[in-house]
């Protein structure tokens, strides 16, 4: 187990023993990457007992056991240097906690940080910022005990509670009584000092509002069934709520995959949400795949790990961290930009300087695969890669412009691509991916070839400026990649030596 700062390419496990579930995640770091290599669940239910009897379910314990020793030998096997143990709401207010967390080292030879309800809040907070670091809003996140609500924006993490909500706590026996819980619900947030009319954003974390997403999904035939930051307004989710409570436990096992597995606990964490939702007015959810475990992780970072932008940091992982690919990634993201000059704006500015530079570092992604399968795949392949701090249309911009880094034609049959994307992002990201196609091919992909050039918007020209002693490099097929990036920005080429 480690308690020291997190180098950079290595690996990472934390171990979260909640109340509902207990699971091991093993990350690859790289930077602030945080990419999940290994990921294992078992409910054993450790709190499902504790509301009535005040102690660790029995059954719970042995199943938790069982898991913890599996995941102490892998974690052995794997060479895992950092191990991050954590224990949240039921072990936290279990009589015999402390007990189990004893045992638990005894046995397994690893040593339990029991969490208190402020540190599990902050945590989680942390973990939204590391996969939203311009998250504005209140963090809730929904365990098998408990509810964690934290305040957090760009500066850090503001004041946060903890109340008794979690689906295990507010159950009484096989079928839920809508009426007790809903009175329930609303006498244990009437403490609240976050909620009130609040507006704004609520930022999701939990397996069972998750399920309640993927839901969702299913309700609008959503194209990208990526959790991460899917959004959904009050009247969304009040709706999902309601879905929710007109099934029976046997419907709801058949409506998802997702709901199947949490058929039981999902009508309360259903009516959690919707009370939040009201009684805060926010104006969305977000959900959000990161929480506690990245959390975690995030507070072992270095300052300079920190100072990367997530997405940047994150498309640096998937396309590698050799010296040569950065080097090149950094100087075409420097190289591209004033070609954007008096460009329309897509997103927000800094948005747009974020997933230029996320797209100069994924212009080569595609350099190992096929020459003839490239084209086909490359869409969904950064559609859905492990990808932070990105919205959904923001992810099929990125896409769309590495799928025209190598290709002007749409991707075929992507729904995602014509549903999340209109026609002016459409062509901004083709508009995107002829910069980094030019960029690229010109130079080789070599950061010190790609200085002998310069480029620039002017009084509707796109001016490439060639150093004397590397006129030999424009090629015909350079000059064909100039003609469609200026025709891509509604420019017309001009080539200049100097």
């Amino acid at each position: 187990m480690s308690r020291g700062a997190l180098s950079e390419s290595e690996d990472a496990a934390v171990i979260d023993v909640g109340s509902n579930s207990v699971r091991l995640v093993v990350y690859r770091i790289d930077g602030r990457a945080m990419t999940p290599t290994l990921n294992e669940k078992v409910m054993a239910g450790l709190g499902r007992d504790i509301a009535r009897t005040g102690v660790l379910s029995k059954a719970g314990v042995d199943s938790a056991l069982r898991a913890l020793k599996r995941f102490a030998t892998l974690i052995e096997s794997l060479g895992v240097r950092h191990v991050f143990p954590v224990a949240t709401a039921a072990v936290r207010e279990a009589k015999d906690g402390p007990a189990f967390a004893q045992r638990v080292e005894a046995e397994t030879g690893l040593k339990l940080r029991i969490l208190s309800g402020e540190d599990e809040a902050r945590l989680s907070a942390l973990g939204v910022s590391a996969g939203a670091p311009d998250a504005k809003g209140l963090v809730g996140d929904l365990g098998g005990a408990s509810l964690e609500l934290i305040e957090i924006s760009p500066k850090g993490v503001g004041r946060g509670e903890t109340f008794p909500l979690g689906p295990l706590t507010l159950m009484r026996g096989d079928e839920i009584d809508y009426e007790r819980v809903s009175k329930r619900i609303a006498d244990v947030l009437s403490e609240t000092r976050l909620l009130s009319k609040r507006g704004g954003d609520f930022y999701a974390v939990g397996g069972a509002w998750r399920a309640l997403g993927r839901i969702d999904f299913a309700l609008k035939n959503h194209p990208l069934g990526v959790l991460h930051h899917h959004e959904m307004s009050r009247a969304q989710v009040l709706k999902v709520a309601d879905v929710v409570r007109g099934q029976s436990k046997k419907s709801l096992e058949k409506l998802e995959e997702a709901a199947a597995k949490r058929a039981e606990t999902l009508p309360y964490a259903a009516a959690v949400l919707a009370h939040i939702m009201q009684i805060g007015q926010f104006d969305r959810v977000v959900l959000s795949a990161f929480g506690l475990r990245e959390g975690v992780l995030l507070e072992r970072m270095s300052e300079r790990a920190l100072s990367v932008h997530p997405l940047i940091a994150a498309a640096e992982a998937i396309t590698g961290r050799s010296s040569r690919g950065r080097a090149f990634g950094e100087a075409l993201e420097q190289w591209i930009a004033p070609m954007f000059a008096g460009q329309p704006a897509m997103f927000p500015k800094k948005r747009e300087e974020v997933l230029r530079a996320a797209a100069a570092r994924l212009a080569d992604v595609g350099g190992p695969l096929h020459p003839d399968q490239r084209v086909e795949v490359m869409f969904d392949l950064i559609l859905r890669a492990p990808l932070a701090a990105i919205s959904h249309e923001e992810r099929a911009f990125l896409a769309a412009a590495i799928h025209h880094r190598y290709t002007k034609a749409p991707p075929k049959h992507a729904e995602a691509y014509m549903r999340l994307l209109n026609d002016e992002r459409q062509a901004g990201a083709a508009a995107l991916g002829a910069a980094l196609r030019l960029g690229a091919d010109l130079s080789g992909r070599s950061q010190p070839l790609l200085g002998a050039f310069e480029i620039a918007a002017v009084d509707g020209k796109l001016v490439l400026k060639v150093k004397k002693k590397a006129a030999h490099l424009v090629t015909d097929t350079a000059a064909r990649r100039l003609d469609a990036a200026a025709q891509a920005l509604g420019l017309t080429a001009e080539t200049k030596i100097v």
